[in-house]
């Protein structure tokens, strides 16, 4: 590939592109499931249909949707009934047999609470012959949300806004609402016994941790209790979360998860069929296709975004001026999770966002380059832009970056350069995907 003979914006859409098509919740659900004579298949785990009633399943996410219409579609057939929770907006119908639920994200309502209500009450249901299918991806924190007793919604959607807006990490999150919920922290795997659980579950979550993702509905809990009030604490929220905080302390049986032992007594699979690595490794695939050195540096990349997007600057300078860690043409691939701090008056933005400025920033005048990131589900932060790219060659100094990103306005900046990347509602969630591409 000569220097400039491909324009490295078109590139970077097209790798965003097959990172996404290749975590879609259809492919994984056909890539995974599949049904023969009085047999159900999952991965390499099969199921005697013979002696089952009936096949329920349930679930939440924000590809909760799209993993429910691959799986009437593949197995169909052998479907009872079920009911899944999806984020509000922008729904298309055409399930026949499992109901629709929609609820908001990433702040609860109390939409969520009554599907949640309605989907325990199926688990519940659920007889020693049944085998009951639950569907979890990314957002089903927020979207399967119920909260304990002596726990208001409103108390709960207010720590969740505090929760999020300290830039406290996801585990940190969810380690305090498993706490707080009636169906997380394995409980739903409670609610299921005695029949069989078979959970397929798309990853949002660093390093894959099924505790943590979607807080771990069918997982047993590994964390004490020290450590959400630990959470609280960091981020100095125990004072205006005082009912909690007495709540969590009393130890009272209604907060305490599934512990290992529990859990053992219980027949139920947890399987991820698609994660960060999945939609990486596509795009890794592809670039090295196109003649485009590739290097995944991590999946599992956290912690402040405009240091994340630093680095990943400085290491493709260092690709354009050293030829180290790779040569030219190259990309530098990433995933994972990033978070960020607000503080004063604040504009527009998101983790992707902030990344790709401050990553920007790293390569001004570094001809046929670029940075970019964006969140797999389609919604950086706040935004109806799912991330954005920052030019090489674009017309910007650095000064009026670094004002944007003092303001945390990266939105506002990516829209006046034509930076923003828009896809919508993507229909899955594997965490973000981020590249430095040098051509």
């Amino acid at each position: 590939m000569e220097s400039g003979s491909v324009e490295p914006k078109k590139v970077a859409i097209n790798l965003f592109e097959e990172g996404i098509n290749s975590s879609l919740p259809g492919k994984a659900i056909r890539n995974h499931l599949r049904v023969g004579e009085d047999s159900l298949f999952s991965g390499e785990v099969g199921y005697n249909l013979a002696p089952v009633d009936r096949v329920l399943v349930i679930g939440g996410g924000k590809a909760s949707l799209g993993m429910a219409k691959a799986v009437e579609s593949a197995i169909g057939s052998i479907v009872d009934k079920g009911l899944i929770v999806t984020k509000r907006g922008g729904i298309e119908r055409g399930l026949k047999k499992i109901k629709i639920r929609e609820a908001a994200h990433p702040v609860p309502d109390m939409a969520g609470v009554k599907a949640t209500e309605e989907l325990l009450e199926i688990a519940g249901g659920a007889g020693k012959r049944d085998l009951v299918i639950v569907l979890i991806s990314g957002g089903g924190s927020a979207l399967l949300s119920c909260p304990v007793e002596g726990i208001e919604l409103s108390e709960l959607q207010s720590l969740t806004e505090d929760l999020l807006e300290t830039g406290a990490s996801i585990e940190e999150i969810n380690a305090v609402r498993k706490r707080l919920s009636r169906i997380k922290g394995g409980r739903l795997a409670r609610a299921i016994h005695p029949a069989k659980g078979l959970a397929l579950i798309i990853s949002d979550v660093v390093g894959d941790n099924l505790n943590y993702i979607a807080s771990g509905p069918t997982v047993p809990e590994e964390s004490k209790l020290g450590k959400a009030l630990k959470v609280l604490k960091k981020y100095d929220l125990k004072e205006n979360h005082s009912r909690i905080v007495d709540l969590l302390k009393e130890g009272d049986q209604k907060t305490d998860p599934v512990g290992e032992e529990e859990f053992s007594k219980f027949e139920i699979q947890n399987q991820i069929i698609a994660s960060n690595e999945t939609a990486l490794l596509a795009m890794a695939n592809k670039a090295e296709k196109t003649n485009i050195n590739p290097m995944i540096i991590s999946s599992r990349l956290e912690g402040d975004s405009r240091m994340v997007g630093k680095l990943s600057g400085q290491l493709a300078r260092s690709v354009y001026e050293e030829g180290h860690p790779l040569s030219r043409p190259a990309i530098l691939l990433s995933g994972g999770e990033t978070t960020v701090t607000l503080s004063g008056n604040y504009g527009k933005g998101g983790p992707n966002q902030e990344f790709t400025l401050a990553g920007g920033r790293e390569i001004i005048g570094i001809p046929n380059s670029l940075i970019g990131a964006i969140d797999s589900d389609g919604e950086d932060g706040s935004t109806e832009i799912a991330g954005g790219l920052v030019s090489g060659e674009e017309k910007v100094s650095r000064d009026k970056i670094n004002s944007y990103l003092e303001n945390h306005d990266s939105f506002g900046l990516l829209k006046k350069i034509d930076g923003a990347i828009i896809t919508g509602q993507t229909g899955t969630n594997v965490n973000d995907l981020r590249m430095a591409l040098i051509l």
